[in-house]
This record gives structure tokens, C-alpha cells and sequence, in this order.
């Protein structure tokens, strides 16, 4: 597979690289062949994260033995400096390696939190002085907002940036993605498909790779994932392609969950980006699907106590109590039409929804 240089590390990574969230969904030897099986079909660089539970543990397990034919790249959402030296301890032992190729700052979205990062004696200075050890090599930053991001890049500290961006989501070339280039700085693409609500998950990277340096790193956890997003090396995007990601563009909007799941767990057990994805699979694979389990699903979330918990760590701000209930009874009315609920009991958890509601609104 091509490469390209990951900015001033001097990495040079597979042109579409490997997003380690969802192997946190699959059994741990399913998630351990998948890595591998990447590997063999040509990627060599692999991003996961402290936050997400058995990833690293895998890559770890999975890249076992592989030193410099591989780059891995980890991230830790701690500010605190003693509870970042614990991060980067165990994402050490986890990974076993020698040294992490890249340490990042995870979803530094607020000012706040970026001058806590690099105030004197803080997180960024303990991470150099990994470096200067031979324990880790490079340092960046992620982030879901752009404009703070123009100002760490400004800071010198920081030789990655990764940022959400796909069909839908570009503001990052206004501004953010131009600055990073002239400073060399390796550009690496979250949510390149923005959590899979594209039709064609192919197309959506194939229009990323328009943009030479830019680093995609699709989140995958089935081989046949991996088939499916290689072939996007196969060329320019077609008319149709770019059809179709202007229809999902329109149909989507921008408010729309990106599965990434940093919202959970909730205290009332409800799955939210299961709810609020389950309309766009129905209308996809066929409405016949829609099953008992689906439906108790949906009933679940509209138990939700709107405790904000959920909105509070979406890095979107999404209003997600709401867009859980509107969804839910959404798809509930769809069960009533295919005779899967009765009108009966809809009108009985509708009732519910509104008296609850009110309730909060006396309060």
C-alpha cells in the first residue's frame, strides 16, 4: 500500500490506516485477527485510545513482535498530571512495545483544558520528557473543534492533529487544515465515515484521499470492513459516488449521531446511538427487520429521565435526551404502521412520555 509522511514525525503510514474504537465490540480473538489480518493487507499504522477498554490490549496482543513494521499511536483524556502518568503506564504495558510511536491528547475541546495540558511541569512536559527516555517518539492532539485548534497548533508543541472530517463535516479546511500544512503538522482523519451513516463507506473515504497528506483511519472491527474500505485506493471518486454522498449530505443534515459512543454508559441502561442509527439501517436493509428486541429498544428510551449525563460527553453537543425520545417514538409510530405495536399501546407510552414531561417542567 502507499504511504504517506505523517507531517514533521517523518512516519510514513499506510495511506488509509486503521481507527482501533470498534474492536472494543467484538469477542477478543475476533478483534485480534482483524488487526492482523490489516496488517497483512498493507496497513501499518494503528490508532487507539485509553478509553477504549480492551483496544489497546488487543493492538497489543496483535502487533506482538512487529517493532518497527508497525506505528501505533494511543491517546489519553487525562489533564491531570499524576493521572496522565497512569495512562501512559498502562497504555505502555499494554501495547508492549519499546516505546508509543504517538501519545495524543484526546478531545481537548475546550481552552481550559489545553492550557492545562501544556502549563509548565503539566502533561505535555512529563510526555517530553518521555521522549528524551526513548519511550515514546511524537506527540499530537485530537480534538471535535477546529477553531481551538488553530490555537495549539500555534503553540509549536504539537506534531499531529486529529480532527473529525468527512463529506459533511469541513470546516476544518477553511482554516485549520491550511495552518497545520504550513507547519507541517500530520494530518490524521476521525471519523472519516462519520460513524458509517454514509451509503457507501468507500466512497466517503475515496473523497478524503483527494487530499494527499491527509491521514484517514476508518474504525473497523470485521475483516470484511477492511475489504470493504481498501478498494477505496482504486481510484478517483465517480460522478455516482459523489451523487450519493450528496443525498446522504441532504438526507443527514448535520445533527446525527457519529456511533462513537462516548456518551455511555447511561445510568438507565438505554442505548442511544443504537436508537438513534436504527431509522437509517431500517430504511437501508428493509423495515421487515424491525424485530421484538428492536421495539423493547425503543420503549427503553423513552424511559429516559433527560438527566443530561449523555449530552454532557457527546463531543458534538448533541441535544441527545431529546433526539432520543423524538427517535424512539419515531420509530415506535413506524412499528404501529407495520402492525408490529398497537395503536393502543403507543398512545399508552406516548401518554407517559408527555406526563413525564409536564412533571419536569412543574419542577
Amino acid at each position: 500500500m502507499d504511504k504517506v509522511r505523517l507531517g514533521k514525525t517523518g512516519l510514513m503510514v499506510s495511506r488509509i490506516s486503521f481507527g482501533g474504537l470498534p474492536i472494543q465490540s467484538v469477542d477478543r480473538e475476533s478483534a485480534v485477527a482483524v488487526v492482523r489480518y490489516a496488517f497483512e493487507k498493507g496497513i501499518n499504522f494503528f490508532d487507539t485510545a485509553r478509553v477504549y477498554t480492551t483496544s489497546e490490549v488487543d493492538l497489543g496482543r496483535a502487533l506482538a513482535g512487529l517493532g518497527e513494521k508497525v506505528i501505533v499511536a494511543t491517546k489519553s483524556y487525562q489533564r491531570n498530571l499524576e493521572q496522565l502518568k497512569k495512562d501512559f503506564a498502562t497504555s505502555f504495558e499494554n501495547l508492549k512495545r519499546d516505546y508509543i510511536d504517538l501519545f495524543q491528547f484526546h478531545i481537548v475541546n475546550y481552552e481550559k483544558e489545553l492550557k492545562e495540558i501544556i502549563k509548565k511541569g503539566g502533561p505535555l512536559d512529563y510526555l517530553k520528557q518521555e521522549q528524551q527516555k526513548g519511550r515514546l517518539r511524537h506527540i499530537g492532539i485530537t480534538s471535535h473543534r477546529p477553531a481551538l485548534m488553530l490555537e495549539a497548533l500555534k503553540t509549536g508543541h504539537f506534531e499531529t492533529v486529529q480532527i473529525p472530517f468527512n463529506y459533511i463535516e469541513r470546516e476544518s479546511l477553511d482554516q485549520l487544515i491550511p495552518l497545520a500544512r504550513s507547519l507541517d503538522i500530520g494530518i490524521i482523519v476521525m471519523k472519516p465515515v462519520a460513524g458509517g451513516v454514509f451509503t457507501s463507506n468507500r466512497a466517503a473515504i475515496r473523497w478524503i484521499l483527494q487530499y494527499p497528506d491527509l491521514v484517514p483511519i476508518p474504525g473497523m472491527c470485521r475483516i470484511e470492513e477492511v475489504d470493504d474500505n481498501l478498494p477505496a485506493l482504486g481510484g478517483p471518486l465517480t460522478a455516482a459516488e459523489l451523487a450519493g454522498l450528496e443525498a446522504d449530505r441532504l438526507d443527514l443534515g448535520s445533527m446525527f449521531c457519529r456511533r462513537c459512543d462516548y456518551c455511555m454508559p447511561c445510568p438507565n441502561k438505554i442505548e442511544a446511538s443504537y436508537i438513534l442509527r436504527s431509522g437509517m439501517i431500517f430504511k437501508r436493509t428493509g423495515w421487515d427487520k424491525l424485530s421484538l428486541d428492536h421495539i423493547n429498544a425503543f420503549k427503553k428510551g423513552l424511559t429516559c429521565m433527560q438527566c443530561g449525563i449523555c449530552a454532557a460527553r457527546c463531543p458534538y453537543n448533541l441535544p441527545l435526551s431529546e433526539m432520543v425520545i423524538d427517535e424512539s417514538l419515531a420509530l415506535l409510530r413506524e412499528a404501529v404502521v407495520l402492525g408490529k405495536l398497537s395503536a393502543e399501546e403507543f398512545e399508552t407510552l406516548l401518554k407517559t412520555v408527555k406526563n413525564r414531561s409536564n412533571s419536569r417542567s412543574k419542577d
